[in-house]
């Protein structure tokens, strides 16, 4: 069988990738330490399940139970959409072959249910159906209410497929969507009904029904032809899009940066290439996200607006796009990185661009975040403090750090808890950008005196910001250094 094959051929292509064999060790263990937790979330699910009765101390606890899974399907679709990975074939090497496109096609959507999330799945699942539904509505109505609710968790992970795969060609369905979700979601926030009692009451109406547990499944199989079909129109590269390139160096697009020298250069090849990959695309698409987590607590009176968490909502807000850029300054570029160091450039001038570009990104996300002020001045003030020190503290520490990264970055693919390319200097910057400002300000806080530690923030930021050529100097001799150790790796290929 083909599917045989492919399973061989992908089998082959992880055991023998150079990435595998250096952390073999290393994947062994993870291995180990995942086996443990799922034994460890399965004894869980089965103590939970044979005590459902005494937790919801009810004489029928099943519509508590389905209100829990209400959230479990919420919760699970926003990890599956932040954290799930795309399922992906190399289809190439086999489209010279006389192998049909539908089967390439079911293979990847088969692929793409062999996931962690279906099998939490099962593990949340099938103790409650053994333990409560089958006690209270026999072995025939709980197996049926179990493959109602499988079908629903992959009708979600077909979902999420969709929107990852349309979030770079169709932005407008991804917005539908989204809102869709989002007025659902601020619907429960406001009282105008309860998400959860919605749908317990709709699982409660398919078990006293049970004909209607087939919905789950006609959606599940919607979901996939859905899914069938958008892949089907796309499978090779000429179908992908029917538009015409845009060009980029006419008047109108970024061309005339060329006429501020290189600054305007790097600046125009950088826009170019957020605007043309998919994993710079996607971080474009979640900014939004970014700008509006303010929105989560700002308006909200159990968090103090004179705590430090509300620093770290204000680093966030105007320093995530700038962070999410600068990591990558030059991973970015790792496909041409040896053009760059061979071709004479100034590299001073190169860092002096990536900076500018920087700053332009930290100005538009703060001016984008000054309606918060309508929560209170304190909150404009936390903002601009923040701003500051990310402009002049964390705007260079970042790109110095990049430095030290030397791991190719795969462009065609989404960013989202995407870790392919990632080193250990990504996580060390998390230190400076969110746990240093919060040392600075929280003994002014505790002191009593919150305002002085938003001043000493902002007034360090000013302070980076007068040392920015020094920190450029910084910057620049530690590329010169590095470059070739960097080029080096850029060259590997995970």
């Amino acid at each position: 069988m083909l599917i045989r094959y492919f399973l061989n051929h992908q089998w082959k292509k992880t055991v023998r990738s150079s990435i595998w064999q250096k952390s073999l060790a290393l994947n062994i263990m993870m291995g180990f330490f995942a086996f443990i937790l799922f034994a460890e979330a399965l004894v869980i699910s089965i103590i939970i399940a044979n005590k459902w009765h005494e937790i919801a101390k009810s004489d029928y606890p099943l519509p508590e139970f389905y209100k829990v899974v209400a959230y479990y399907f919420a919760g699970m679709f926003m990890f599956r959409f932040f954290m799930q990975t795309l399922p992906v074939l190399e289809v190439r090497p086999y489209q010279h072959l006389p192998v049909k496109k539908s089967m390439l096609i079911h293979y990847v959507l088969g692929n793409g249910v062999l996931n962690l999330f279906n099998l939490l799945a099962l593990v949340f699942f099938i103790p409650f159906t053994i333990a409560q539904v089958n006690y209270y509505h026999g072995a025939i109505i709980a197996f049926g209410w179990l493959v109602a609710m499988l079908s629903t968790e992959l009708t979600l992970n077909f979902l999420v497929i969709y929107m990852k795969k349309q979030l770079v060609s169709n932005l407008k369905v991804v917005s539908l969507m989204l809102a869709i979700i989002a007025a659902i979601g601020l619907g429960d926030y406001f009282g105008w009904y309860s998400f959860s009692k919605l749908v317990a009451g709709l699982i409660d109406g398919m078990v006293q029904h049970p004909p209607l547990l087939v919905l789950p499944v006609v959606l599940l199989v919607l979901a996939y032809m859905l899914n069938y079909r958008f892949l089907k129109a796309r499978l090779y590269m000429e179908e992908i899009s029917g538009k015409k390139a845009e060009d980029y160096s006419q008047p109108g697009q970024v061309g005339y940066l060329k006429k501020f020298g290189l600054i305007g250069e790097v600046i125009g090849v950088d826009i170019k290439l957020y605007l043309r990959n998919k994993r710079t695309k996607s971080i474009l698409y979640m900014s939004p996200l970014f700008l509006g987590y303010g929105l989560f607590f700002y308006p909200n009176p159990q968090y103090s607006h004179d705590g430090g968490f509300m620093i770290f909502v204000g680093i966030f807000i105007s320093g995530m796009m700038m962070l999410n850029y600068l990591q990558y300054a030059f991973a970015y570029e790792g496909n041409y990185f040896d053009l760059l160091i061979t071709s004479g450039i100034n590299f001073k001038e190169y860092i002096r661009a990536k900076m500018f570009f920087a700053t332009v990104i930290t100005v538009v996300c703060f001016i984008l975040t000054l309606p918060y002020g309508w929560f209170g001045l304190n909150i404009l003030f936390i903002n601009t403090a923040c701003f500051l020190f990310n402009l002049g503290i964390l705007l260079p520490v970042a790109l110095y750090f990049a430095t030290y990264n030397k791991k190719s970055l795969v462009l065609s693919r989404g960013s989202a808890f995407n870790y392919q390319g990632m080193g250990a200097s990504h996580w060390l910057i998390m230190l400076p950008a969110f746990i240093v400002p919060l040392f600075i300000y929280l003994p002014f806080s505790w002191l009593g005196n919150p305002e002085l530690g938003l001043i000493v923030l902002g007034s360090l930021g000013l302070i980076g910001l007068a040392f920015r050529k020094y920190f450029t100097q910084i910057i620049h001799n530690n590329l010169l250094e590095r470059k070739y150790i960097m080029s080096q790796g850029f060259r590997e290929k995970y």
